[in-house]
């Protein structure tokens, strides 16, 4: 063998079952936590759709009204501001609570390579 600029022999990579016995121990999970990350992610899940469905009927709601002055074409403008921001104000508190969840979701450990879609 010879000899890298250090004076020392290159070292060998270990063969597969050539570890040492130290070396073979199984990798030791613990279900109790992989259930409370299981948990976790469900309840992530659920509330992530929760808001989804708060955030539509809010929106519907809104479109309804957009389309009841229309209907009227006589509404007030300030109904119609506020159906307006309505769906506006909707659709941005969807997608910073969207945003936090998803933060939440990578914050849990070894969340990442557990769920990788998020619907």
């Amino acid at each position: 063998m010879q000899a890298d600029s250090s004076g020392l022999p290159p070292a060998k990579a270990i063969q597969k079952g050539k570890a040492p016995l130290a070396r073979r121990k199984p990798i030791q999970t613990n279900e109790a936590l992989a259930d409370t990350r299981q948990g976790r992610l469900a309840r992530l899940d659920a509330l992530r759709i929760e808001i989804r469905t708060l955030i539509a009927e809010v929106s519907y709601a809104a479109d309804v009204e957009l389309l009841d002055l229309m209907a009227d074409e006589v509404g007030s403008f300030a109904r119609h501001k506020a159906a307006q921001e309505a769906r506006t104000w909707a659709a941005t508190a969807g997608i910073t609570l969207e945003t936090g969840l998803m933060q939440l979701a990578r914050s849990l450990p070894n969340s990442t390579a557990q769920r990788t879609r998020h619907d």
